[in-house]
């Protein structure tokens, strides 16, 4: 009798599902890479995220990705973002129609990059610098 197949947890199906769309749509490798990144901030971070802020932004990415796809790499974008959805228990109308939409988003951006760059930049160097990821998060 063979061994029955390991349920796999939330995290390892998302990872799993990812790397397929990498093999299969080696173009995207690097959008997907940065989706990693954010997944990983994601499960590190869900003590500090409490409004799941970056899971939002990861599923809205995914749903709205930067590349063009054909219709199963397509399902299996939706399907990634079906599972942090369900994972981090949001509801749909949670999620943001666009990655950065979140009203509050400029002003956690912010803050964080005072707190990093304090005493390297003064507040109007780091209000320009703010616009500038600010425009780089939207795309």
């Amino acid at each position: 009798m063979a061994a029955p197949k390991s349920k796999l947890t939330p995290s390892q199906e998302l990872m799993a599902r990812i790397m397929r769309i990498v093999r299969s749509c080696p173009e995207a490798a690097s959008e997907v890479l940065e989706l990693m990144f954010l997944v990983s901030q994601i499960e590190a971070a869900t003590s500090v995220d409490r409004e799941y802020r970056d899971a939002k932004r990861v599923i809205s990415r995914l749903r709205n990705p930067l590349w063009e796809m054909g219709p199963t790499d397509r399902e299996k974008l939706l399907a990634a973002a079906e599972t942090i959805r369900r994972v981090c228990r949001l509801a749909e109308d949670e999620i943001p129609t666009i990655p950065i939409a979140d009203a509050g988003e400029r002003a956690r951006v912010e803050a964080r990059l005072a707190a990093a760059l304090a005493g390297e930049f003064d507040g109007a160097q780091i209000a320009r610098i703010t616009g500038i990821v600010a425009a780089a998060l939207q795309n």
